[in-house]
């Protein structure tokens, strides 16, 4: 059984993750059975992040999202972070003794840019973002880009930008 519980967000929010949260994954991770996803959408834009996953064991996964952005720039998210999961799951990423290992080779001193783990999450992320919004919403891709994840309606981007400047200012 795959079980996911939210926390933060709006209700909308939450709605959404859930659910493409168990499409993205069946799209990775198609014999997948038991899975325990504890997602926290919360403002993470002060860790300097949109996104984080981490394995707590072996079939239990922590996702923190960024409670932010478009739509689309949300999913994606998601899905990037969807995409470490299955890595995880899959002994392709591990982390051990403070050391990173990809497909059993010590990555450690590699640059994030360069890590394999995050050069596959960032190919896929707009795939399983555009296939979850082409398939199981109601929008476009392009539709997308301008509807706030938290309500649904079109996105103020004035309040965005107010919020990236208080925790992001200009050094």
């Amino acid at each position: 059984m795959i079980l996911i519980s939210l926390r933060g967000g709006t209700k909308t929010q939450r709605n959404l993750t859930e659910d493409a949260a168990r499409y993205i994954i069946k799209q990775l991770l198609p014999r997948k059975r038991t899975l325990y996803l504890d997602i926290h959408i919360h403002n993470i834009l002060k860790e300097d992040a949109v996104g984080y996953c981490m394995r707590v064991d072996r079939n239990e996964y922590e996702l923190e999202l960024h409670n932010r952005g478009s739509l689309y720039e949300y999913i994606s998210t998601l899905a990037h972070e969807l995409v470490h999961l299955k890595q995880y799951d899959q002994a392709e990423l591990r982390f051990k003794h403070m050391k990173q290992y990809w497909m059993g080779v010590d990555m450690t001193d590699v640059a994030y840019e360069k890590q394999p783990w995050e050069i596959e999450a960032r190919k896929l992320q707009p795939l399983l973002a555009k296939d979850f919004i082409e398939n199981e919403t109601d929008y476009t891709v392009l539709e997308c880009e301008e509807l706030s994840p938290r309500t649904l309606k079109p996105m103020n981007w004035q309040q965005e930008f107010d919020i990236i400047d208080r925790y992001c200012p200009d050094e």
